[in-house]
């Protein structure tokens, strides 16, 4: 049996960050450190962190006044630096901005389209708090968010509902690569004006109808090594929180390729009949996945292994 692990599985660098500003600012807390929301998708981080004296909170109201604060990766709106304004929480205080600086670039690219006089459209999940957050910099809850490939008759029928000058489209950072190519596509093939891509640097806003690719790299590259396990491997285990977005799509583009594939959040869901009769086995794990979680599911993998080849034995000799 060979074991290949995807070549960029597991942490990104702005879910490092947001690890490493939580416990630093933990550390050096006599008293606990609150966290809007789970900091990053995956329960056992989470876990973690909760041992440090961090303390997660679904409703900003749980928050005390004056507590020192630690905003989530996936960015807030601003009306979130506003309540915490209220309860005496700023940033150069007690608040630690957390936010991953690819998604502070969404936010900085729906404001900046908006300001041209563009509507804005989000490709992405509509629970996501990262869509949330970018929603809240353009019309909040009226902002038009479509999660599928297949919604591109929502965004035609919202643009011959309106008369707008000029329409753009955003993606949330962790969204599938092929399904907003295939989003624009679809849009395209259906209208009679084409949605033309607009570069990330934002320099030609004279387009009536544009994209920009918001999509991270860190995002892409884990999709694309799911292309070079998909084309060898016989399965493939995919290693993510239950609430993980990219892993998700990880997951999703794996049995697009039709190969047997498995969405585990750790090596105890790991069943031995997965692993029979296969060769080769593909190992990849979202952005919010540490080493120690990807290193325990190969280990366990290759305890599997070794015990199967042990019953093999066995039978041979009887």
């Amino acid at each position: 049996m060979e074991i290949k692990v995807a070549k960029h599985a597991g942490f990104c660098f702005g879910v490092k960050k947001a690890i490493e500003i939580a416990e630093e600012v933990a550390q050096s807390n006599d008293g606990n450190t609150y966290v809007l929301g789970q900091l990053v998708h995956n329960e056992k981080v989470i876990k973690n962190l909760e041992g440090k004296g961090i303390v997660f909170v679904d409703d900003i109201n749980e928050i005390p006044q004056n507590a020192v604060t630690v905003l989530r990766a996936h960015g807030e709106p601003g009306t979130t630096y506003a309540t915490l304004g209220e309860k005496s929480i700023v940033k150069g205080k007690n608040l630690n901005d957390a936010t991953c600086p690819l998604v502070t670039l969404v936010h900085n690219v729906a404001i900046k389209l908006k300001n041209n006089g563009y509507e804005v459209v989000i490709f992405g999940k509509h629970n996501h708090p990262e869509a949330i957050g970018t929603s809240y910099y353009l019309k909040g809850k009226n902002t038009l968010i479509v999660e599928h490939e297949d919604d591109y008759r929502k965004v035609i029928d919202y643009i011959n509902e309106n008369n707008f000058q000029k329409i753009a489209v955003i993606s949330q950072t962790t969204m599938s690569v092929l399904g907003y190519k295939k989003l624009i596509e679809n849009i395209n093939n259906e209208m009679n004006h084409q949605f033309e891509e607009i570069p990330l640097s934002l320099k030609n806003l004279d387009v009536k109808y544009g994209f920009v690719d918001t999509i991270c790299n860190p995002t892409k590259q884990r999709q694309s090594d799911v292309d070079e396990l998909a084309k060898d491997c016989d399965i493939i285990i995919v290693i993510g929180g239950l609430n993980s977005s990219n892993s998700k799509e990880l997951y999703a583009k794996s049995l697009e390729y039709g190969v047997e594939s498995y969405f585990i959040q750790s090596e105890e869901q790991l069943q031995k009949e997965w692993l029979e009769g296969k060769e080769k086995i593909g190992v990849t794990a979202g952005a919010s996945t540490p080493d120690y979680l990807i290193d325990e599911v190969v280990e366990r993998i290759k305890n599997i292994n070794n015990t199967n080849n042990e019953l093999m034995k066995q039978r041979q000799k009887n």
